[in-house]
């Protein structure tokens, strides 16, 4: 897969490394180390902070559609019920549920990205996407959350594709068993 994309994006390699970090479970797990790695596949090589950077705007455009998508299906999910009851407990408790709100918006924005910022499959912008989608969080608070650990999880990853030469191969490896377990 990887020659494909180092052949035939033949001086547009940015352009491969975002495509690469838009697929589910790869991101930049993997587009940042193809990025650093490919003069091994071809004869072009891409500077590693574009490389690292491409990788990071790549893994974060899907977080729009994805988190869009997740609303939408939320809006048409949510019933009556919930609307009424929601309705009742903030007009009876309105400070207080203000309050405890906030507090909890923050803790979920600083679980958000903690989660996103781990670098393993599954963990990555995409599901961290669905989960902002789901609760309660604003556009902004989810975006910054999200952006914020998908750079963590970038810079790892970055960090250790500077250290090891093969990062990618054994990326994309341990990337395919932990999603089959």
């Amino acid at each position: 897969m990887l020659e494909f994309f180092a052949e035939n994006f033949d001086g547009f390699l940015w352009l491969a490394v975002i495509i690469i970090a838009m697929i589910p479970t790869l991101e930049g797990r993997v587009a940042i180390p193809f990025a650093l790695s490919v003069s091994t596949i071809s004869n072009q090589s891409i500077n590693p902070f574009l490389g690292f950077i491409c990788g990071f705007i790549g893994s974060m455009i899907p977080f729009f559609f994805v988190y869009f998508f997740a609303k939408f299906l939320k809006r048409k999910t949510s019933g009556f019920l919930y609307d009424k009851i929601t309705t009742y407990v903030n007009g009876k408790y309105n400070d207080k549920v203000n309050k405890i709100d906030r507090s909890k918006n923050i803790r979920k924005c600083t679980l958000l990205c903690g989660f996103v910022a781990v670098p393993l499959p599954l963990t990555g912008v995409w599901s961290g996407s669905l989960i902002a989608g789901f609760s309660n969080l604003s556009f902004w608070q989810s975006l910054i959350s999200i952006a914020i650990g998908s750079f963590i999880s970038c810079l790892i990853i970055f960090i250790i594709s500077l250290l090891f030469s093969n990062a990618v191969v054994y990326f994309l490896i341990a990337s395919l068993i932990i999603i089959f377990i």
